[in-house]
């Protein structure tokens, strides 16, 4: 095989380039994941077409590294309906730019409003687009949703492969030198959190990264878990396209910011009687923000 035409993968596999394929999905963590770890590996470019709104995605990856659309029927930033030639168009587009991969969920659903002839037909279509391309076009596809002789059809235009991640023993030999505790506090970002009665995720501390052995994946996946939690972090991202030691530093900074609003939030969760709903809702914002920390202390700490 041409190594024009393929791309490898951290896995060990490759995917041909100028191809489409298929997928089993198994769920939002495997194939986001998936993503994720692309993302940070290749300097190519991913184009994303997901289920899940962005602030959704925002739990699973980094989404300033990738190009996604929410396929949704509502009008909004960052979405794409579910229509099959704005997404063709969309798609083609981009084929003859550089080099990258698609990753276009929500077939199932496509064929519910179009009919299985239609999909069929859109499949063909990106098929012969991305052939002699410097693109591959996957698509995640939960296979007992279709009927066996369709599904054979669509294999036979877009064949399996198998999306899936390497497997953490090779994870944990990576960060060897860092405190397995600490990896395992690092590797959590996917576990469900405890939320306030309006859906907002608790602020809750997480252990420190040390400074031996940390590395820019680790904070990469830390700023994923402070994300989650609805905090703003973007001061941190900047250290992403720093040297270790200097974006240490700068991770340092933002780190104490957030262990200051948990304690602020905690004390406001205990006391929340003696505030107005606007005062706590006004605090809350705040403390996301990371804003106004001093004027927050002095409120809470020493009236």
């Amino acid at each position: 095989m041409n190594s024009q035409y393929e791309q490898s993968y951290a896995r060990g596999e490759t995917i041909e380039k100028g191809r489409i394929f298929t997928t089993e999905f198994v769920s939002d963590d495997e194939t986001l994941g998936w993503v994720d770890k692309e993302s940070q590996s290749t300097e190519e470019h991913i184009l994303l077409f997901s289920r899940l709104p962005h602030r959704r995605l925002l739990e699973h990856l980094d989404i300033n590294s990738v190009e996604a659309y929410w396929l949704t029927e509502r009008a909004t930033e960052g979405a794409i309906r579910p229509d099959m030639i704005d997404i063709r168009n969309l798609i083609v587009g981009h084929l003859s730019n550089h080099a990258g991969i698609v990753i276009l969920e929500g077939l199932e659903w496509l064929m519910t409003l179009h009919g299985e002839d239609a999909v069929l037909s859109f499949v063909r279509e990106l098929r012969e687009s991305v052939y002699r391309t410097q693109w591959s076009i996957v698509m995640p596809i939960r296979s007992l949703a279709f009927e066996a002789l369709w599904l054979a059809r669509l294999r036979r235009e877009a064949p399996a492969t198998n999306l899936t991640l390497p497997n953490r023993d090779t994870e944990s030999v990576m960060h060897a030198d860092i405190d397995s505790a600490e990896v395992i506090d690092a590797e959590i970002a996917l576990k469900p959190m405890e939320v306030f009665e309006d859906g907002s995720p608790h602020l809750v501390m997480l252990s420190r990264l040390p400074s031996t052995g940390f590395t820019l994946p680790l904070l990469r996946k830390r700023i994923l878990q402070w994300r989650r939690m609805g905090l703003d972090v973007s001061e941190a991202e900047a250290a992403l396209s720093f040297k270790p030691d200097e974006a240490y530093a700068l991770y340092s900074l933002v780190e104490e910011k957030v262990r200051r609003a948990v304690e602020l939030e905690q004390h406001l969760n205990t006391s929340s009687a003696g505030f107005s709903a606007t005062d706590e809702a006004t605090a809350r914002f705040r403390i996301r923000q990371l804003t106004g920390l001093d004027e927050l202390e002095k409120q809470f700490f020493e009236d």
